[in-house]
């Protein structure tokens, strides 16, 4: 019984000890792909980078034209006055029903 417990002890030993190195490959290997991917990122950067200056009118901005930010003040003041109505007041008489702006 003793050399049949050695063994099955020995077997769960190597077992143990195997996880423990499959576990410690896994984590190493999420390392480099993890490094790999910054890698990868930067170098697309300065790809896309390179190939959006190289692109004429992509690369460069004009500066707004002053016809268009006066369309665009006006369209904000029509939009604003739209959310601001004016109030309108309505007289009563000494019934106090409304009165018609006729009389």
């Amino acid at each position: 019984m003793g050399q049949a417990m050695m063994e099955t002890l020995y077997i769960i030993g190597t077992i143990i000890v195997g996880f423990g190195v499959v576990f410690k490959l896994l984590i190493d290997l999420g390392h480099k792909i993890e490094d790999g991917l910054i890698e990868l990122d930067e170098k697309l950067a300065i790809a896309i980078r390179s190939v959006v200056e190289k692109i004429p009118g992509l690369g460069d901005h004009e500066p707004i034209n002053p016809i268009q930010m006066a369309i665009g003040q006006l369209i904000a003041n029509m939009n604003q006055q739209k959310q601001q109505p004016q109030m309108k007041i309505i007289e009563r008489d000494e019934k106090g029903l409304f009165t018609s702006q006729d009389s």
